[in-house]
């Protein structure tokens, strides 16, 4: 029994010590799961014991055991058991505390913990102190330096620590864009309410640190609820004190409370605010006059057209490169994703606004931002529900296209009609139908999928079957082989899904146009080099060239006079760049596939199937379903230079 013990033991510690020691952060600042704050613990408390002269083991040892205070939550016991286990480590954090000091006295992590230990209450205010005056260079005394001389209203040594705040990056500069943004958007002198450590120093920082915006009055709700601070405030900012006790009340008293102090900021007249970050505080109330601002509310007791305010703060006054790009490290920047998912609910009814007005480059832009927060902060499934509930795509306008390929493709054909010199190949096509299923768009994603059973219908040989309707629509290989088996609705689908993606491109050519299928006319001048009454785009309308005696090049892929296919150097569709171009530079006008014009079930130019003169350009061929000899080009009509 004793060698299975020292077995177990030794297992043990081999296992800790397989764990490694990592700096425990303010939980404010990074938060893990409560199994790596035991295992910290633990580790931590070797080296106290190691070592009882050991700072920074003491100081991770108390930030590891305080975070299990706040973090404890085992699903499998009641929440009594969770709360006895959460005053436990409770206790003893203060007990680490105490027993810190005892060791280390003189040092700066025994007064630092001191201080933390006793809640920053002015007769333990000499601890804080003490430790900034051991060490004025360890950031770790600057945020509650500030917070104090909020407390007494010491604006000089207020704005003092906030700035070094800013110095030594103490808050990631994601969020400190966040506090900018928000103090951006309030009315002069305004009052705005927030709720905890970052979402308030952010503010203060950018104040002090920036000069910006020190109209506005930020007050944290939770330390307004101090009868000494709040009547200090309220005497520095001429509003009138308000009798009440709030120092010791019960935890149902504490909502009361807060509704009694923002009636009283009401009554003053002044323009009150809450962030995001505390709304979930006043809405219960207030809610029917608190407007959504973008990252605010704003208290009014009349209608406020917030969706013109929103759309002023995202387009004149917010800055946003932060949500896309940050260069420089923080160990706090998870944090900060939690703070940019406070910009949804604005975005989102932005986003909708745009849509209503069709302002599509503004929704491309915005939509962006949406899908990055929705994705860094675990919100996709709740952004899609909101989305589908009002009707609009998520991501209807996502794709990044090659305009300059699409531009370079086109040829003139009138002022202001250019038609593709290719058909459309199952390679453009997949970009449009992999964005419709990104975008969760899977009704229209099935609606205007091909049909490749269609080869079935054409060929009786199995083996002309198989490799068709399994590899021709999606193998890399056939990637510029022309679009087949799609319904005439698909290509107009197709036409207008093109147009507003090309609309939103930035180094695109033209401002606004048009994708669509051509018109008769316009298909025919394209097809006969100029000459709407031509029949072929051949020298003297034959359909080969002689090399020599006996021997002939086929110039276009349609059904050769021995009926057999692969004659013409082409088994069944070729390439869009097969052959020769017209005299105009079009690709495949005569035979390879027919294709579709602007009147349903109307085909031109004939396909590989088709004899020759079944191609003659001035036929038409009917086509009512979709069809493995059947395809289409797009036009491009410029509507705006």
């Amino acid at each position: 029994m004793k060698k299975i013990i020292l077995i177990l033991t030794i297992i043990s510690a081999f296992k800790l010590n397989a764990q490694k020691l990592e700096t425990v952060h303010s939980f404010v600042r990074e938060r893990h799961e409560v199994s790596w704050y035991e295992t910290q613990q633990k580790l931590w408390k070797v080296e106290v014991d190691k070592n009882n002269f050991n700072g920074e083991a003491w100081y991770n040892y108390y930030r590891a055991t305080r975070a299990l205070a706040h973090v404890f939550n085992d699903e499998k016991i009641d929440s009594l058991q969770n709360d006895a286990i959460r005053e436990k480590y409770s206790k003893l954090s203060s007990q680490i505390a105490e027993d810190a000091y005892k060791a280390i006295p003189n040092s700066f992590e025994g007064n630092l913990l001191m201080s933390l230990n006793n809640n920053l209450e002015l007769q333990n205010i000499k601890y804080l102190k003490k430790a900034y005056d051991i060490n004025p260079l360890d950031a770790r005394t600057y945020d509650d330096l500030m917070l104090h001389n909020q407390y007494i209203q010491n604006q000089q040594e207020f704005e003092k620590f906030a700035i070094k705040m800013f110095e030594y990056n103490e808050i990631p500069s994601s969020i400190l864009n966040w506090g900018y943004n928000i103090l951006s958007e309030l009315d002069e002198n305004a009052i705005l309410l927030t709720a905890g450590d970052n979402d308030t120093y952010a503010c203060w920082i950018v104040q002090s640190a920036k000069q910006f915006r020190k109209d506005v009055q930020v007050i944290n709700s939770y330390m307004i609820m101090e009868d000494d601070f709040r009547n200090k405030l309220f005497l520095n900012m001429g509003i009138a004190q308000l009798n009440l006790i709030c120092k010791n009340a019960k935890p149902e008293d504490v909502q009361t409370n807060q509704n009694k102090i923002m009636q009283h900021l009401i009554d003053s007249k002044k323009s009150i605010y809450t962030s995001n970050s505390v709304i979930q505080s006043y809405e219960a109330k207030w809610g029917e006059n608190l407007y959504l601002n973008g990252l605010s509310y704003k208290y009014s007791s009349t209608p406020i057209d917030n969706t013109s305010i929103i759309r002023r703060n995202y387009e004149k006054r917010y800055l946003l490169d932060h949500i896309k790009q940050t260069f420089a490290f923080n160990i706090g920047d998870k944090i900060s994703d939690e703070f940019n998912s406070m910009y949804l609910p604005s975005m989102l009814k932005l986003y909708k606004s745009y849509q209503e007005s069709e302002e599509l480059f503004k929704m491309k832009e915005l939509e962006e931002y949406i899908l990055l927060i929705s994705e860094k902060s675990g919100q996709q499934s709740e952004v899609f529900e909101v989305l589908k509930d009002v009707k609009f795509t998520p991501t209807l306008l996502t794709t990044l296209l090659d305009v300059k390929e699409i531009e370079k493709n086109m040829i003139s054909i009138s002022d202001k009609i250019s038609m593709n010199k290719y058909e459309v190949t199952n390679g453009d096509y997949s970009k449009f139908l992999d964005n419709l299923k990104r975008s969760n768009q899977i009704d229209l994603y099935k609606t205007v999928m091909y049909d490749s059973n269609v080869w079935v219908n054409q060929f009786s040989s199995v083996m002309l079957q198989n490799p068709m309707v399994n590899l021709y629509h999606w193998h890399p290989a056939y990637d510029n082989y022309p679009l087949i088996n799609v319904s005439y609705e698909s290509a107009m689908t197709y036409c207008e899904w093109l147009t507003k993606q090309y609309n939103l491109q930035r180094n695109r050519e033209f401002t606004q146009v048009i994708f669509r299928l051509p018109t008769e006319q316009e298909w025919l001048k394209a097809a006969g080099s100029g000459n709407e009454k031509a029949i072929t785009c051949f020298p003297n309308d034959q359909p080969y060239i002689k090399n020599k005696d006996n021997d002939t090049c086929y110039l276009a892929n349609y059904q050769p006079i021995t009926g057999r296919y692969f004659d013409d150097g082409a088994f069944l569709t070729g390439t869009v760049y097969s052959y020769k171009p017209n005299a105009s530079g079009f690709f495949c006008m005569f035979g390879n596939v027919s294709e579709m014009i602007n009147k349903k079930g109307i085909t031109k130019g004939g396909s590989w199937y088709n004899k020759f003169d079944e191609c003659n350009f001035q036929k038409q061929i009917t086509n009512t379903k979709p069809d493995c000899g059947v395809g289409f080009r797009i036009v491009m009509e410029i509507i705006e230079k």
